[in-house]
């Protein structure tokens, strides 16, 4: 069948060789020849043959639907890796393309892609000034109630209750100089942004006018797959039909991610641990290091969940040793005035831990998303992604799945970083608070760079 296929064609720029033998690498899986391809997608078979041969550019739906057919011969589903190695090797052969149609197809996506910026850092800006003014109001709202309780004269308790209100200002003025500052970043991006979408209008207006002066065929509007979240379900009526772009989720689809996530999440699994006493599961936890494990949560004080050397089960994977406490601190939990205990476990035996260092993030503004991998009772292997909403008595509030069971989970960034332990669920399960790392510093017998 390879025989079948014109060799790619000679005196190619190297980056359209280089699209053109990822292509014919790819239809190799398809195990037919291009012109009986061409036919069950009702493409041009000579046009299929070009694009395999690196005579022709093909667009970037063909890539997308080539890659999708592909997979689903093979049973599999295309990874991120592979979309987007192919759409860097498409942008870079479409960049050595010196005709009028290159041109203006490739401002069309290079404007495509300005706005998505654009359209991304308005929202954010909104959002940032939303959150903004919920904080000042707050922190109004707890002035006042500052100075009502000073001047009140039957207080059981007045000096621990303004130095409460006195520490959530604090907080509070903190997180609204973090807002500000990425109010003002935000701010500037998407100034840029809407230069830039001024600037490829204009270019683009001249490569349509230079087109059309050359007799080239008007360009339809490029359909590029830059939103995360966008799914493409090839359909070719004919050969220039285009996909159907849909929103949601569908067995089959391709599913093109552009955000910063970069969080490997067999790293997140790999250090999450569960903990098991007498009476079964009571929470999770992170390993540390090799011979650590930190959690968080009041089971561990009860002596019945313990075996007679005041050990509790940590299972990692099919693995599990003994792990014994070795330190205890509180934390403020801001909800309600009580006392969260925060653990060190030190494990009876070495065990293996990822080659990757641990690190820490100990800024996260609203609106970052984290990752959560952990065992519950109820549901076995679980996780799930939470979007931080703001901070409570320096806690971080959290929105998403949170279900019964985290407690003691850790939570990373899209940056691969550690930012806390997941602590209390709210009622509605939708949400939940997470203990910082910065509260970590408090433990003696761990040495955090927090």
């Amino acid at each position: 069948m390879a025989n079948e296929l014109k060799p790619v064609h000679d005196g190619l720029p190297p980056e359209r060789t280089a699209l053109a033998q990822a292509l014919r690498d790819l239809f190799a899986g398809l195990g037919v020849t291009s012109r009986r391809y061409a036919a069950r997608r009702s493409y041009d078979s000579s046009s299929v043959s070009r694009y395999l041969s690196g005579q022709r550019l093909p667009r970037w739906e063909f890539v997308l639907n080539l890659l999708n057919d592909v997979a689903e011969a093979r049973g599999t589903t295309p990874t991120e890796e592979t979309v987007g190695m192919l759409r860097t090797l498409h942008a870079a052969a479409w960049q050595t393309g010196n005709s009028p149609v290159h041109r203006v197809e490739l401002l069309e996506r290079q404007l495509a892609e300005a706005d998505r910026k654009a359209q991304g850092a308005a929202a954010r800006e909104r959002w940032l000034q939303d959150t903004l003014e919920d904080r000042e109001h707050r922190i109004r709202d707890l002035g006042m109630r500052y100075r009502e309780l000073q001047a009140g004269a039957a207080l059981t308790d007045p000096v621990g209750t303004d130095g409460e209100s006195a520490n959530e200002q604090a907080w509070l003025r903190a997180e609204i100089r973090d807002l500000k500052e990425e109010l003002t970043r935000v701010r500037a991006l998407h100034r840029e942004a809407e230069d830039r979408c001024e600037r490829l209008e204009r270019e683009l207006a001249e490569a349509e006018k230079t087109a059309a002066r050359d007799g080239a065929p008007p360009l339809p509007a490029a359909r590029e797959l830059l939103d995360g979240g966008l799914r493409l379900q090839g359909t070719a009526a004919g050969r220039d039909t285009y996909p159907t772009v849909n929103i949601g989720h569908s067995t089959g689809d391709i599913t093109v991610f552009t955000d910063s996530w970069q969080v490997d999440e067999e790293f997140v699994s790999s250090v999450s641990v569960r903990l098991q006493g007498a009476e079964g599961d009571i929470g999770n936890g992170l390993l540390f290091d090799a011979e650590t494990v930190i959690t968080l949560g009041s089971s561990l004080a009860r002596s019945e969940v313990r075996n007679s050397l005041g050990q509790v089960k940590v299972v990692l994977g099919t693995k599990s040793v003994w792990g014994t406490p070795v330190e205890e601190r509180t934390v403020a939990r801001p909800d309600i005035r009580e006392s969260m205990p925060l653990w060190v476990l030190r494990l009876s035996e070495p065990v293996a831990v990822p080659d990757r260092p641990l690190t820490y993030d100990s800024r996260v503004m609203p609106g970052t998303r984290l990752v959560v991998s952990a065992h519950t009772p109820e549901f076995g292997s679980y996780s799930c992604v939470l979007d931080v909403k703001g901070r409570s008595g320096g806690w971080l509030r959290a929105s998403g799945e949170v279900i019964s069971g985290l407690s003691g989970a850790p939570a990373f960034s899209s940056s691969g970083s550690l930012v806390g332990l997941v602590a209390l669920r709210a009622r509605d399960g939708n949400g939940g608070l997470i203990l910082p790392v910065t509260a970590l510093r408090a433990l003696t017998t761990l040495k955090l760079d927090v």
